[in-house]
């Protein structure tokens, strides 16, 4: 399975770059007590250092809607799940604990301030093409339906799947999935090395709560060519 940023996206954001996990054989269950408490620890913290005056001036906040505005993605009508998230705990509404590997992934977002998209891959049908996508809709988790209209996705073979704000239902991660792949939409700011070591802590975590194992551990190339089956 490769992961490829499309022109449509790079050339509009030359220095966009995602990386990825692949975490095989996990056992998805309830929310560990373990897990809340390192959760609500966080949330603490970040109640503690900052609020929602000062959100939007934070370095890494502001970098990601900047990507976001230069893809004509409106990060006030469509916030990054990131922001998102930490808004909530900045409001003090608390967050929704949804299952062990869910869970994780909503940890490091908010640890990082970075959205991270979880995926069940046995639900993902070939090659991955991050681009942003014409005319469409798909249902979001919620149960939504949502435009696609010139939006940037993880697409593949049966249409989009992945967004920085919002993921398609299809490849929920549920209690019955057996495989993850974990992205994180990386702002410019970003260098290889970060990206790695955000990789590394969220892997030490997916396996801590959800077993498993890391089979594949990069980042996602440049488009080299036209790749067939997407249907875009």
């Amino acid at each position: 399975m490769k992961i490829v940023i499309d022109e449509s996206i790079s050339q509009v954001v030359p220095n966009c770059h995602l990386g990825y996990l692949h975490i095989k054989d996990v056992v998805v269950r309830g929310t560990p007590p373990a897990l809340s408490q390192e959760f609500l620890k966080l949330q603490s913290e970040v109640a503690e250092a900052y609020n929602l005056e000062i959100l939007p001036k934070l370095p890494r906040i502001m970098a990601v809607r900047n990507m976001y505005k230069k893809l004509d993605f409106d990060p006030s009508r469509y916030r990054p799940a990131s922001e998102a998230l930490v808004r909530r705990v900045l409001q003090n509404k608390g967050l929704y604990y949804v299952n062990s590997a869910v869970d994780v992934n909503n940890y490091c977002s908010i640890k990082y301030m970075l959205p991270f998209g979880l995926y069940d891959m046995d639900r993902i049908n070939g090659d991955i093409l991050y681009q942003r996508v014409s005319e469409g809709t798909y249902t979001n988790i919620a149960g939504n339906l949502v435009n696609t209209d010139g939006k940037p996705f993880l697409t593949d073979q049966l249409g989009v799947f992945g967004n920085p704000t919002s993921d398609c239902q299809r490849t929920a991660v549920t209690l019955t999935t057996r495989n993850l792949l974990c992205v994180i939409y990386a702002d410019e700011a970003v260098n290889t090395a970060e990206l790695s070591s955000m990789l590394d802590f969220a892997a030490e975590m997916f396996l801590c709560y959800n077993k498993g194992s890391v089979t594949a551990k990069g980042f996602a190339s440049v488009y080299e060519g036209i790749r067939e089956g997407t249907g875009q």
